[in-house]
């Protein structure tokens, strides 16, 4: 049996492909995160490890009965007292992994890598780490881009399909763009292209009374403003790309994503984060400059908005209509990061578990606390 464990939402599209191919049960210990789960993925099995039952409860009786526990983090202190092989697939495309992300994560049995971008990296870091080639696991998901495809799904979401349609996808706080970017773009965009706005899961699936709040009034601008959408995690992420003509994003795995469409891009680069940080931050952490200078070519596949840019209006439109521009930078960040657009890896991946795991049990005996 496989048991999934994860705080955080946002490695859930990633798990929920072995999910769906190899069965087991989801744990959490954020009720947050399985509402999520369950409102997402209608079906899936997926069990609360709250704090009051603990070791007791239903959960963690799954984590102690798994022949293997996939995750998308570290979470060493949690997950070292269960005799199940580790395995963990990575949330989101790890942009800036680095050796000292890596010295994290030697308790795994088994990295799973996303491409050539990491199986570099993780052969290169002089770390006695096991990994195998995974693919970017949510790429199975992903949808053909067809027009009737993009019909149904604009029309479901009251978007008018004969409208392009922008895509703001930013990273979350401390560093993301969302506090002062979002309500620019409603106010300052014109409705004759569609919006959807699409907030980081911190802040959405886990929202705090500020966020909460934030939302009621974006919503009432949005409904003033018409074609715009805010999507709270309703909908699948990779059905939102497949459905956008331009995104928008902080620079970090939504823009990677992305690539998977050759969807042009639109950078933002603030005081809290741009390309001259990124760069900082990795050779801080020991990256050599070469390997850096490529990282934040990402930069190259599109145009970057920072909070001076004059007329969105225009600096977006000109952003589609030039998009050919960047469409080599595109195809070659995009292999860099994952190899081709194939799936035989991802697929090779889930034969493998198949091979050494058991069914789940349509039910579990609970541990009892002793008297």
């Amino acid at each position: 049996m496989i048991a999934y464990f994860t705080k955080m939402y946002q490695a859930v599209p990633a798990l929920m492909q072995i999910y769906q191919a190899r069965g087991g049960v989801f744990v959490s210990t954020r009720r947050s995160t399985i509402k999520a789960i369950k409102k997402s993925y209608p079906g899936t099995r997926a069990e609360l490890m709250g704090r009051v039952t603990g070791e007791f409860s239903k959960a963690a009786t799954y984590l102690k009965q798994a022949d293997v526990i996939v995750t998308g983090s570290p979470y060493k202190k949690i997950l070292e007292g269960y005799p199940a092989r580790k395995y963990t697939v990575f949330h989101g495309t790890y942009t800036y992994l680095s050796s000292r992300e890596l010295a994290s994560m030697q308790h795994f049995d088994m990295l799973c890598a996303i491409g050539p971008r990491m199986v570099s990296m993780m052969e290169n870091s002089g770390l006695p780490i096991k990994f195998m080639v995974s693919g970017y696991l949510p790429f199975l998901e992903y949808p053909t881009r067809t027009p009737s495809a993009r019909l149904d799904l604009l029309t479901a979401m009251g978007l008018d399909p004969d409208k392009k349609t922008v895509l703001y996808v930013p990273t979350g706080k401390p560093n993301g763009s969302w506090d002062w970017l979002a309500e620019k773009l409603v106010a300052e965009i014109s409705p004759d292209c569609n919006l959807i706005l699409r907030p980081h899961p911190s802040q959405s699936v886990t929202a705090r009374i500020r966020d909460t709040f934030g939302f009621y009034k974006l919503r009432r601008l949005c409904k003033k403003r018409g074609a715009t959408v805010l999507d709270l995690t309703s909908l699948k992420l990779s059905s939102l790309y497949s459905i956008s003509d331009l995104v928008i994003s902080d620079g970090t795995s939504t823009a990677e994503e992305s690539l998977y469409y050759d969807l042009p891009q639109v950078f933002v680069e603030t005081d809290r984060f741009s390309k001259r940080h990124v760069k900082n931050m990795m050779l801080e952490k020991g990256a050599d400059k070469e390997y850096v200078e490529r990282l934040v070519s990402l930069y190259d596949c599109g145009t970057s908005l920072t909070p001076d840019t004059a007329n969105l209006q225009q600096f977006l439109g000109d952003s589609i209509e030039n998009a050919g521009k960047y469409a080599p930078y595109r195809s070659e960040y995009f292999s860099w990061v994952f190899g081709d657009r194939g799936l035989d890896n991802q697929h090779r991946f889930m034969d493998h578990l198949g091979s050494i795991t058991r069914p789940p049990p349509a039910s579990i005996e609970l541990h009892k606390p002793s008297r």
